[in-house]
């Protein structure tokens, strides 16, 4: 469906296409994000990929990816806390700093 020219006003039917289109969109963004976080905390709890390359490979940040992780009652891999540590106090420290 095209837009209307711009000298003509959009019809409400157009509007309504419009908002069901991005309702739909909408829809399917959540729906795949929800499969992808599942995803990405089953790989989690497994432990055997890096944080890192999960975090990659799922076009999140790695600050989402450990926060969808700690939210889900996953702590970090022994071979990453004490860099998990080091990471709290140095950002408690900015914090204190600014």
């Amino acid at each position: 469906m095209t837009p209307t020219p711009a000298d003509e006003p959009p019809a409400l039917e157009e509007i309504a296409a419009a908002g069901t289109r991005r309702q739909r969109d909408a829809d399917r963004l959540k729906k795949s994000s929800d499969d992808l976080r599942e995803l990405v905390l089953a790989a989690l709890r497994e432990g055997h990929l890096k944080p890192t390359e999960v975090a990659k490979a799922s076009g999140w940040t790695g600050a989402h990816v450990r926060k969808m992780a700690r939210d889900a009652g996953i702590e970090p891999d022994e071979r990453y806390r004490d860099r998990a540590e080091r990471l709290k106090k140095a950002q408690a420290g900015e914090s204190q700093n600014a």
